[in-house]
């Protein structure tokens, strides 16, 4: 299925993740919504009648900064069909509006947390990755090129995740000059064969590619975010793993290395 209408989540310190997502707008000739989240102090308890017009100023500031953060980006969306749209949700809670929000686009967009600059980008990407059934694009704080697709990479380790992963990137495969399938070897573990059948797999679209087993240097992420950068690739495509703790998903080693340290956008499902 092609990719028509995108969302991307922007904050006060966004830098990236909207002239990114214009660019990819502008590849696909897809619609793109702007959205941030406006915590909504009124929600979240049972203030003292005495505070409420304080409580009131408050959700009234959070409603016009959201309004200029959405307007500025608005205002240099050029070339493409953008729309923007505020989400309020209780104060404290943001991952409770992005999941519902995310599930009516073909993909999410985010930036990457910026460890420099807290904010609520983690449980967001969170909550897009495992709560939505939509993949999600999470583009580097740092400042990196316009949407392009020289070269992209499929991380490959035969599971679900990674076939997921794989099927919600055709659109963008289908457009690559260039794809590699990539796994990172793992003593004792055979997958050879695996990524020979995704390169046949992915052939039989039209798709050319070809296959890569990394020797393991440490970390799968390490490993995997070199090779990218070696390859000089556009894209990084991977399976988004995690756990349940206390009814909410986590990420997984491998994702939150990715993640934590990446300096490619990167395309993840679950």
């Amino acid at each position: 299925m092609p990719i028509k209408s995108i969302v991307v989540v922007l904050d006060e310190s966004s830098k990236t993740a909207g002239p990114y997502a214009v660019s990819l707008a502008s590849m696909f000739e897809a619609h793109l919504t702007a959205t941030t989240i406006v915590h909504d102090p009124t929600a979240s308890v049972a203030w003292p009648e005495a505070s409420l017009p304080l409580v009131a100023s408050a959700l009234d500031d959070a409603r016009a900064e959201a309004r200029r953060i959405l307007d500025r980006f608005a205002a240099t969306a050029k070339g493409i069909s953008v729309e923007t749209e505020p989400v309020e949700v209780s104060a404290g809670l943001p991952g409770r509006a992005i999941g519902p929000l995310a599930r009516h686009f073909d993909l999410t967009v985010l930036e990457q947390p910026n460890p420099d600059a807290p904010d609520d980008r983690e449980i967001m990407i969170e909550t897009a990755l495992f709560e939505t059934g939509r993949p999600l694009l999470i583009v580097p704080y740092v400042p990196i090129a316009p949407f392009r697709l020289e070269t992209v990479l499929i991380a490959w380790d035969g599971s679900a995740t990674a076939a997921r992963a794989l099927n919600d990137a055709m659109p963008f495969l289908a457009r690559a000059k260039r794809a590699e399938v990539v796994t990172v070897a793992e003593a004792g573990v055979e997958i050879d064969r695996s990524g020979d059948r995704i390169v046949r797999h992915l052939a039989r679209h039209g798709i050319s590619s070809a296959f890569r087993s990394l020797p393991s240097a440490g970390e799968i992420a390490s490993t995997m975010l070199s090779h990218a950068f070696d390859a000089q690739a556009d894209l990084l495509v991977m399976g988004g793993y995690g756990h349940s703790r206390l009814r909410e998903f986590v990420l997984g080693g491998a994702t939150r290395g990715i993640l934590d340290a990446m300096t490619l956008p990167v395309l993840m499902s679950h």
